[in-house]
Parts: structure tokens; C-alpha cells; sequence
């Protein structure tokens, strides 16, 4: 089977139109996404609703939208190359060193990094994400997360990047910035 990557906007503008549009197109292209470009299918779609008639305008509103505003990405996914298995199982490994647990160097984990290298990220970048969480988790509630799945997903690696922590956050640092706060507080009121 093929794989589509179609982009919100095309839905976006196949929902304005409305009703029958987006019930059809979702339709379509849940059931149908390797035939909708064959010369028959709307042969065959005007056969199996023959209650509409504005089946023809529906299809042609869509197909102008995918090939003409909108470019249809057929995409085969990438095989994972020896090179990159060896990276991710080395972020496995740095992640099950500096965490103490014992993630498995196959299957979704190995995904989550090809998915980030191919990104362009470097080993550096994921050592710094490991090395800056398990500093702001290990040791609290927040532990169970330090896994593959929270940390190298695509929304949360960014982030987690781009979060610099000058010192730790743990449970005595947050009780020292609370008295310190404390402390400015009483100051203030004593001052007035």
C-alpha cells in the first residue's frame, strides 16, 4: 500500500465546502486512497451512491485541490541503514546508563532516534536532552519518564532541547528557591 501525505489545508478547504464534501472525501480517502487517481473510480463511486448526483462536482473539487493547490507526497518509508541502528542503540544505552534502566535497542525506540537523526539532530543534542531530564527528574514522580517514547518523540525532543537548566530542579533545589522567596517577602514586609 502506498502512503499519502496530504496536508491539513486540503481538509481545511474540503470541510468548509461542507456536508456531503468532507463525509465523501473522508470516505474516499479512509477506503479508497489507492484508487481515487484510477480512471474508473468515479465510474465505480457514481455506481455505489447513485442517490447523488453531485458526486462528479465533489470529486472534481477534491482532485483539483490534491493536484493542482495541494501536492500529494507518495512516500515509501525509508529502510533503517546500518549506521543509523548503531546511533540509536548508542542514545539507548546513554539513556539506560544515565537513567538506570534497561530500554530494549529495537523496535519503536530505535524509530523515535532514526526519526530525530534523519531530522538532523546530532548525538550530542541527545545526550543533552537524557543528561538535562534525568538531572530534573530522577529521583522524583517524574522518573517514569525518562524513556524513548516521552523523550524522542517529534513535539517533546525540541522542547526538551531547547529547556536550558542552569542548576538542577529537585525536590531540595525547589525547597531552597521557596525559602529564599520566603525570605524576600518577610524582608519586604519588615522594610515597610
Amino acid at each position: 500500500m502506498r502512503q499519502f501525505v496530504i496536508p491539513e489545508t486540503f481538509f481545511k478547504s474540503i470541510a468548509d465546502k461542507g456536508g456531503l464534501y468532507s463525509r465523501l472525501w473522508f470516505f474516499w480517502l479512509g477506503k479508497y486512497v489507492d484508487e481515487i487517481f484510477d480512471n474508473g473510480f468515479l465510474a465505480k463511486m457514481e455506481t455505489e451512491f447513485p442517490k447523488y448526483s453531485e458526486i462528479s462536482e465533489i470529486y472534481d473539487f477534491g482532485i483539483q485541490l490534491l493536484r493542482q493547490d495541494f501536492e500529494i507526497i507518495k512516500t515509501k518509508p525509508k529502510k533503517t541503514t546500518n549506521e543509523e541502528k548503531l546511533f540509536a542503540e548508542e542514545v539507548i544505552h546513554y539513556l539506560n546508563d544515565k537513567s538506570n534502566s534497561s530500554f530494549l535497542k529495537k523496535g519503536n525506540n530505535i524509530q523515535l532516534i532514526v526519526a530525530r537523526k534523519r531530522e538532523g539532530y546530532k548525538l550530542e543534542e541527545f545526550k543533552h536532552v537524557i543528561d538535562s531530564k534525568c538531572r530534573d527528574w530522577k529521583g522524583t514522580d517524574w522518573q517514569k519518564y525518562l524513556r524513548p517514547l516521552t523523550l524522542f518523540s517529534k513535539t517533546k525532543f525540541e522542547n526538551y532541547l531547547n529547556t536550558t537548566n542552569d542548576k538542577p530542579s529537585n525536590d531540595f533545589s525547589k525547597f531552597a528557591d521557596s525559602v529564599t522567596k520566603a525570605k524576600q517577602l518577610i524582608s519586604v514586609y519588615r522594610n515597610q
